[in-house]
Order: structure tokens, then C-alpha cells, then sequence
């Protein structure tokens, strides 16, 4: 009976897992080890899958590591030099031949370089909000070393492309806190009242609009990081962090893993 009764488990878990939407909470945990603030910035590593994690542990005193998609397992925590406060981070930026963390800060200058192997901070990106604004979102584009910026406070989505920064688009009504980049689009997560993803084409052409299903009204979001290919049937995931609960929840958006090669990234960076 206990055999039937699993097999018939698996079969109602599969089920659930075929009609699983857009905007699906795939899962959700508390990072072993994570800093007494949650995580609050997330990026995606695309040589190795894993995800970066920051967080602050108290003022002045960010520690990062790098988490398993997989099994969302971290290794060993670090600190990063420099910082007061964290909020998004990317990964992936090119500058002098070292390849860097940008985790958005809450003192000027606002997106500071941060070298993963030391902790060290090594130099900083020109502000583009003002410091009431708060620098929410970031995600670097492993195609050009574009780097992508959200606000708390500005509806503009804006780009760096190594010597000045651009508006993408305008996200109005919404607190606009993390960024993604990913399958050649950009993803913006926005929190309290709209718990949506805003998703847009990497030349800045609107794509859709997914609702984060049954999300809790109160739990403000933060962070963005691409997730896993076909991580529900055909369909990508992201991952995000809210600091109500402090966890770390992977959603499901739609089959975009089609629109590049993941294999081309490595070549790609390696020109810069």
C-alpha cells in the first residue's frame, strides 16, 4: 500500500509540476549561513551556473558567496571591502582583465567594484540616481559588459556602456528593485503594489508582464539573478530575495533558453 501510495505521490507531484505558470513560486529557503539581514542581491555566474548571494551582516559588513542553483547550497561566505549596505548585485563586469561583483550600495559612490576572489573594492561606476533614489536593481550583459541599473525611487531603466549611462524604458507605479539579465532579455522586478516582473527585449522593447501568483501583499522584493534553464518543463526561472521572510525564492517565467546559446558566453567575455 505505502508503494501505491508513493507512486500515486509522484504522479500528482508531476501533474503539478506540468500545469505550474509563469510567475509560479518554484520554491523558496533560508540560505545556510546567510547574513543576519537575508540575502538581499543575487547574479548569475555563467561560466559555472551558480548563483552570487550578498547580504549585509550588520552596517558595514557585506558578506557574499556563491550558491548552487541546484540545490541552493553556499559556499564559503566572504566580505566585501568597502561597502555600507547591499542591495542588487551583478556579475560579470570586465574591467583591466579582472571580472567583478558590482553590489549597489547605499552610500555614494553608488555601484562599487568588488573583486570576488578578495573582497576587495577596486573602483566604482558613475552614479546615475540620486542617493533617494536608492540603486535597487543591476545585472551585467555577458554579450557587451553592458551593465543594467533599477530604481526604488526613478522609473527609468537605465544602461552603461562603459562610458555613459542610457534609458532603456520608463516603469512607472512601482518600486522597480532588482534587474536580470538573461536569454537576451531584461527582467525588472518591482514590489509593493504590483509584484510583477516587467520583461523586455535587450533592446528595450517591451515583452510582457508576469504576476508573481499569489504573492504575499507586504513582502517587498529585492535582488534579481538569472535561475535555471528549463527549470519547470520548457520554462526558465528566476531567482529573488524578500526581506520579510529572508528567503530566497526561485519563479518561473517563460521558455526563453531558445534565443541564444549558453555556450557562446564564455568566448563572448573572454574579448573584453
Amino acid at each position: 500500500m505505502a508503494k501505491i501510495f508513493a507512486s500515486l505521490l509522484a504522479v500528482v507531484l508531476l501533474a503539478s509540476a506540468a500545469v505550474a505558470a509563469p510567475g509560479d513560486i518554484i520554491r523558496s529557503q533560508s540560505i545556510s549561513g546567510q547574513p543576519s539581514s537575508g540575502v538581499r542581491g543575487l547574479a548569475k555566474d555563467w561560466d559555472t551556473g551558480d548563483i552570487w548571494i550578498a547580504g549585509p551582516n550588520g552596517s558595514n559588513n557585506i558578506m557574499y558567496t556563491n550558491m548552487d542553483a541546484e540545490s541552493m547550497s553556499p559556499g564559503s561566505w566572504n566580505t566585501a571591502s568597502g561597502m555600507y549596505w547591499v542591495f542588487d548585485i551583478g556579475y560579470g563586469y570586465v574591467d583591466g582583465g579582472t571580472t567583478y561583483l558590482l553590489m549597489n550600495d547605499q552610500t555614494a559612490p553608488y555601484t562599487k567594484m568588488i573583486d570576488p576572489t578578495t573582497g576587495s573594492y577596486d573602483g566604482e561606476l558613475p552614479d546615475y540616481y540620486s542617493s533617494a533614489d536608492y540603486t535597487d536593481g543591476c545585472s551585467v550583459d555577458w554579450d557587451d559588459n553592458y551593465v543594467y541599473l533599477s530604481s526604488y525611487g526613478s522609473d527609468d531603466i537605465v544602461y552603461y556602456d562603459g562610458s555613459s549611462w542610457n534609458v532603456l524604458t520608463t516603469i512607472s507605479g512601482g518600486l522597480n528593485m532588482g534587474t536580470a539579465v538573461a536569454w537576451e532579455h531584461l527582467f525588472i522586478i518591482r514590489t509593493s503594489p504590483h509584484y510583477t516582473i516587467e520583461v523586455y527585449t535587450i533592446d528595450g522593447t517591451f515583452v510582457e508582464s508576469i504576476d508573481l501568483n499569489s504573492w504575499p501583499s507586504g513582502n517587498y522584493l529585492i535582488g534579481l539573478a538569472p535561475g535555471r534553464e528549463d527549470a519547470a518543463g520548457d520554462s526558465e526561472s528566476l531567482f529573488f530575495a524578500d526581506f520579510i521572510t529572508y528567503q530566497v525564492h526561485e519563479v518561473e517565467v517563460g521558455n526563453y533558453s531558445t534565443s541564444l546559446e549558453r555556450s557562446t558566453w564564455g568566448s563572448i567575455k573572454a574579448s573584453f
